[in-house]
């Protein structure tokens, strides 16, 4: 399956970075077929961007006003917005560019996660997941997460944000935070008291929505969930149809396309990719600049003028504070590491979501084609395990793919080829874990200890979202697309065999936040306006700052912290 409009895209993409040339995108758009539809407007400003990010590399200056540190989902927006400032921007990313035909294909989009464009990095084994190894999704590419993940646009609910206020993080209620998602959303249901229209990240529901799509929704009404139009307007507890960073004519809206690429034809503006910054250098208690390690494996400092902005996601800046002294000065000191700020709370109060792959049924005949704007994931429940008080802390979520765990499927049986699946998910967790440092070396990878379903009243929930999901998937609202439940299946009878069953098909939702805490205390990382404590032209701008982790996927979250990190830079000057 291909999308024109998404090749062209791409194409675009390749010659705004500089990585394509103007006579290599004319051949390339000429044999696609898509000469005659090009807008003259957006080809003029990806040549310029490309000419201008030529030059920029090819003369690397010594001092920017700004560095920003990873070009994800939130550093994308940070260094697009600040380059509007007219000051000087660097920003810095480990991975390539965002033009593999699996960041392309919204449909496909689970391709990316074994890919070079993510992480995969490991997590340490824990007990109550039969000590089995998997790894965590992050993303390794410009635009992070955002170019490579399933595009699910959801907020979380209000009352994840008036948490984190009174958890100590001042001026991040849901009505602190809700303007900036409206400024940046272009809502396809158009402006209203909760939703934005005319931003550049645009949302809308499946347009043409699977089979099993409208079948989970009137299951969920059987089950007497309330049923909503817009799953973000604002999102509690029910069923609905999701939205999607997928824009109408089918292509991907990553965070490198709605922030970073429609300003890399200004010349203050600096892309450098496959680039690594190794520490941040803090001279006394300000933070002076960066190392970085380019492509080439040449080793430099780069100053900045005003600010650090560190955005390099949740495991990642935990390890980079680390290395750069920032953190726990004991352990610092253990592995050689000079200590310039105490922090004990960096690295420390990892959250994660848990999903179960999957309980899997056999479809009726032949599964239909996705369409190739689809990401497979049209619809989803949030709910209440029961457990205790807590009214949204698990989720269903249906998936247009037969997923197991080589594991589960070894116990309780191979997927069904067609097939789809109803992924429980624990999102709300009690269970804290950490990032540590393996090493003072910056390219061994970090010791994640997630600590999935750590307490009992974790797995008390989550056994409960996989007889909620088997329960959903027995509605007669099936009986139309659904033959029968294959995985677990008729083998899992038993309190323990869901037990059994969560123990080898459960994992990480690739969801991770906390570990550079935002608030007050002695765990906190950094205050309410990102700044490090005790390091002046320093902040953090990513999910690692979430004191909890939200109802919902963190890619939306991560774009609305990019932007508000944003404002606050450009309301004050560091000195």
């Amino acid at each position: 399956m291909s999308n024109p409009n998404e090749t062209m895209q791409t194409l675009l993409d390749q010659v705004s970075s500089g990585r394509l040339s103007r006579r290599n995108f004319l051949t390339l758009a000429g044999a696609a077929g898509l000469a005659t539809g090009l807008s003259v407007t957006a080809v003029q400003q990806a040549f310029a961007a490309g000419d201008n990010q030529a030059v920029n590399r090819a003369k690397l200056a010594g001092a920017y006003d700004y560095i920003v540190v990873g070009a994800g989902a939130s550093g994308s927006v940070v260094a697009g917005e600040l380059s509007r400032t007219g000051a000087s921007v660097l920003v810095v990313e480990s991975g390539g560019p965002d033009s593999s035909p699996t960041i392309s294909n919204p449909s496909i989009w689970f391709y990316n996660l074994g890919s070079p464009m993510n992480w995969n990095l490991p997590i340490a084994p824990v007990p109550q997941l039969n000590n089995r190894q998997f790894n965590m999704a992050l993303g390794r590419v410009l635009g992070g997460g955002s170019s490579i993940n399933a595009l699910v646009w959801s907020r979380g609910l209000a009352r994840d944000y008036d948490g984190w206020e009174k958890a100590g993080a001042k001026g991040w209620a849901f009505k602190d935070v809700l303007p900036m998602f409206k400024a940046q959303e272009d809502w396809e249901g158009g402006a209203n008291e909760w939703r934005g229209a005319g931003g550049p990240v645009h949302i809308r529901k499946p347009g043409n929505p699977h089979p099993t799509a409208p079948a989970f929704i009137e299951a969920a009404r059987q089950m007497g969930f309330p049923i909503h139009e817009d799953a973000n307007g604002p999102m509690r507890a029910g069923a609905g149809y999701i939205n999607m960073n997928i824009a109408a004519d089918g292509t991907r809206v990553s965070a490198a396309r709605a922030f970073l690429r429609p300003n890399l034809d200004r010349s203050n503006l600096t892309l450098l990719l496959n680039a690594n910054v190794t520490r941040v250098v803090v001279d006394g208690d300000r933070a002076s600049g960066v190392e970085l390690v380019a492509a080439d494996g040449s080793a430099s400092t780069i100053r900045a003028h005003r600010e650090v902005i560190v955005a390099t996601g949740t495991i990642n800046t935990a390890k980079l504070l680390m290395l750069s002294g920032i953190g726990d000065a004991q352990q610092l000191r253990t592995l050689g590491i000079k200590p310039v700020a105490n922090l004990r709370g960096v690295g420390r109060n990892l959250q994660d979501h848990v999903i179960v792959s999957g309980v899997v049924y056999q479809y009726k005949g032949k599964m239909p084609d996705r369409p190739v704007d689809s990401n497979a994931v049209d619809a989803e429940v949030y709910l209440s395990s029961g457990v205790d008080s807590h009214d949204t802390d698990i989720n269903l979520v249906l998936e247009q793919l037969p997923l197991a765990t080589p594991e589960a499927a070894a116990r309780f049986g191979a997927p069904p080829k067609e097939g789809f699946t109803i992924a429980p998910a624990l999102v709300q967790p009690t269970s804290r874990g950490q990032v540590r440092l393996a090493s003072a070396n910056w390219r061994d990878a970090p010791i994640i200890e997630a600590n999935h379903l750590g307490t009992d009243r974790d797995i008390a929930a989550i056994v409960r979202a996989v007889e909620a999901a088997r329960e959903l998937g027995s509605k007669s609202a099936f009986d139309g697309v659904r033959q029968e439940e294959v995985v677990p299946g008729a083998a899992a009878t038993s309190k323990q065999d869901v037990l059994e069953f969560v123990r080898t098909a459960a994992a990480s939702f690739g969801h991770p936040v906390g570990t550079a805490k935002m608030g007050k205390g002695a765990d906190a990382v950094v205050d309410s306006q990102l700044r490090v404590h005790g390091i002046r032209g320093l902040r953090v701008a990513d999910a690692s700052v979430m004191p909890a982790v939200p109802s919902g996927p963190t890619n939306a979250p991560s774009f609305m912290i990019g932007g508000r990190a944003a404002e606050f830079i450009k309301s004050t000057r560091s000195v």
